[in-house]
């Protein structure tokens, strides 16, 4: 129980001992008056022990400054008067700072400092006031000396907060920044040199500093350096090395601030050392709060990082687990529609449930496509494309949605340059987005244009003109951003994610094209244009025949894996009809054994299996025969369709799989298996 008050003597006891040396050693350097010397560092000392300890340990200065003075000048009211004096300017100093600068924190900014500065050049004005008046009124002091005394008091004590107080504090407080050995070194370095040009300015080494030549300013390169590489403790530290040897070369008549007298030299020594302070110290505050703004962005940075590898998986788990279902469904469907004697009501349910389907689809390959542009890790694999004969073809595919609404479709091809070079599948995607697009936005018996035109022969531009709704200019500054439909009542009269002219913005500026809108407002419809660079057809555009697809119009023996029970059973009865012989299972062992007791001329399997992967149980299948192999699943960035070729598939296959997707695909690797055979 007795401990705390303990503590709290010692610590007062402690304070007063040193502020008493400290006022000693400064009255030692006092010319003008015994009681009053341009250098006080116990100003500093008082300082920084109320922003540390706080204002309970005001008596040690108090009783620290009253045995300073009484043992040296003056009188016991004297000493009692400066004793008030020093502590209240010490009392008025903290709560200042406090108060205006932040307390100890007040060197992590910049204006903190600049505060700091102003705090300690307006509470030192007490301490004078109150020293060389009680001085003079009790003739210890001459009344016609009272401007030159209290000016050289001021200037002590200032000095001392300026330089003694930082010192302190920084010191007090346990440092967040560690030095590496090759930071220890730089600062080593950087403390040696300033040791050494300080005895060059102001030690007499060379013949310079005694000439009194004012070349203090070569010292300045350091204490910036230091100030912009380390923090603020090392910047004190290096201070108040620089004027200690100041001081000392100073009052040896060494140095560009020696004068008449004694007091003048250290006054003008003592300004010179204020300034360079205050600059050094806002501008090493002002490099730590860059570095804390830097921290704080690289942990930001972490956390979107974070964030985005989040959202990947979200989005790739989402898209696995949207697309598994639609497997299923739609190879139900191909059975379905290749079913005899189906009457007209049927063929329309058929023919509806596949725009869904493949609306469901498109959604999913919007957000992932966005989300591969948006990381640019979006691959193209560019060759000679016609683009009359892809506008053809998404025309074709698109007149199943134009014909319900009575849309005119038009083609007006005329461009004799009609070749770019493009990535066939993702150039027929901008012209089908730009189409989808007009026909969702054109009410029932209106018109859209597709026009193609080369404004010079290297240039192809590709236009998509429909009387829709239109867009008024502020609409069009955004209509590419991402998520964009124009207004709210668009998004739930039209639907959508409003990802597909961003998409086809991307691409075309993918493909080193561009893609700009037009419209003349509201209800006048809009106006898509679509350049790109010509390029030469492709020359041997006929393919010999491979080694494999007779084989592949054959029946094939096929392993089938697929641990959704749905999508097996439905992919394995359109195989069977196709004449292939399937055997299905649902995961890795089950595969193996069955391989093991079976050749097999193929493998289709999923990537996601309840015992392990597709990818092990091609690797296992590889080192017993060369079968090639077909990955189907939910899973379709870069990364998984590279895993996939890499543990040996043929192709990567995304879920949902048509048909005639998956016939190709099975005549390309019986190719590449033959071939490799």
């Amino acid at each position: 129980m007795q401990s705390r008050p303990l503590s709290k003597l010692s610590g007062i006891g402690i304070l007063t001992v040193v502020y008493f040396v400290a006022g000693k050693l400064g009255l030692m350097l006092a010319s003008l008056h015994a009681s009053a010397s341009p250098v006080w560092p116990a100003a500093g000392i008082a300082l920084a022990a109320l922003l540390v300890l706080g204002y309970r340990v005001w008596p040690a200065i108090f009783v620290g400054a009253f045995l300073v003075n009484v043992t040296t000048a003056g009188s016991v009211a004297t000493s009692l008067a400066i004793a008030s004096g020093n502590t209240l300017e010490a009392v008025c100093g903290a709560w200042l700072v406090n108060r205006l600068a932040g307390g100890i924190t007040v060197f992590d900014r910049p204006q903190g400092v600049f505060k700091f500065g102003l705090a300690a050049v307006v509470s030192t004005i007490i301490g004078p006031a109150f020293g060389v008046t009680s001085l003079a009124l009790c003739g210890f002091a001459d009344w016609a000396n009272y401007g030159p005394i209290w000016l050289t008091w001021w200037l002590g004590d200032a000095t001392g907060d300026l330089l003694i107080a930082p010192l302190a504090i920084l010191w007090s407080a346990t440092s967040k920044r560690h030095w590496n050995r090759r930071e220890a070194v730089e600062v080593g370095i950087l403390m040696l040199m300033l040791f050494i040009l300080s005895e060059v300015v102001f030690g007499g080494w060379l013949p310079i500093s005694a000439g009194n030549y004012p070349i203090g300013f070569i010292c300045g390169p350091i204490v910036i350096w230091t100030a912009f590489r380390f923090t603020q403790r090392e910047t004190a530290t290096g201070i108040f090395i620089l004027s200690a040897i100041a001081i000392w070369g100073t009052l040896h008549g060494f140095g560009p601030f020696v004068r008449g007298t004694e007091n003048q030299s250290l006054l003008a020594l003592q300004s010179w050392t204020a300034v360079l302070t205050i600059t050094a110290m806002a501008l090493s505050a002002g490099m730590a709060e860059r570095r804390r703004a830097e921290e704080e962005l690289q942990q930001q940075k972490a956390v979107v990082e974070g964030v985005n590898r989040t959202k990947d998986h979200f989005l790739a788990m989402l898209s696995h687990e949207l697309r598994t279902p639609l497997t299923p469904v739609i190879s139900a469907l191909e059975g379905l529609e290749t079913e005899p004697a189906q009457t007209g009501e049927v063929k329309n349910a058929l023919a509806m449930i596949r725009r869904n389907i493949e609306l469901e689809t498109q959604l999913i390959d919007d957000l992932l496509d966005f989300t591969r542009i948006a990381k640019d890790k979006l691959q193209l694999r560019f060759a000679p494309v016609d683009a009359h004969l892809a506008i053809a073809n998404v025309s074709e595919i698109c007149r199943a949605e134009a014909d319900p609404k009575r849309l005119r479709v038009h083609l007006n091809l005329r461009a004799n340059t009609h070749y770019v070079a493009a990535d066939a599948a993702k150039f027929q995607q901008i012209i089908w987005n730009l189409l989808k697009n007009a026909i969702k936005f054109t009410p029932e018996d209106g018109e859209i244009a597709i026009s193609s035109s080369n404004p010079s022969p290297e240039v192809l531009t590709i236009s998509v003109r429909d009387t829709g709704i239109g867009m008024e200019p502020e609409v069009m500054q955004r209509i590419f951003d991402p998520f964009e439909q124009g207004n709210r009542s668009l998004e739930r009269r039209f639907g959508g994610l409003g990802l597909g002219l961003a998409i086809s913005k991307s691409l075309a500026q993918a493909h080193g094209g561009t893609l700009t809108a037009q419209s003349d407002g509201r209800d006048r419809g809009s106006t898509f244009l679509l350049s790109m660079q010509t390029t030469s057809p492709a020359e041997g555009l006929g393919s010999p025949a491979r080694a494999g697809d007779e084989t592949s119009r054959q029946g094939l023996r096929i392993l089938l894996v697929d641990d959704h029970q749905d999508t097996c059973a439905a992919l394995e009865k359109l195989l069977v009809r196709r004449g292939h012989l399937v055997a299905a299972t649902h995961n890795v062992r089950s595969a193996m054994e069955a391989a093991v007791r079976n050749r097999f001329d193929l493998l289709i399997s999923d990537i996601a299996l309840p015992d392990g992967s597709g990818m092990e149980l091609m690797t296992h299948l590889q080192a017993i025969s060369k079968m090639p192999g077909i990955a189907i699943s939910g899973f379709g960035n870069n990364g998984d369709i590279e895993r996939s070729l890499q543990a040996g598939f043929c192709e990567h296959l995304i879920k949902p799989v048509k048909l005639e997707t998956l016939e190709a695909a099975m005549e390309r690797a019986i190719a590449a298996g033959t071939v490799s055979n």
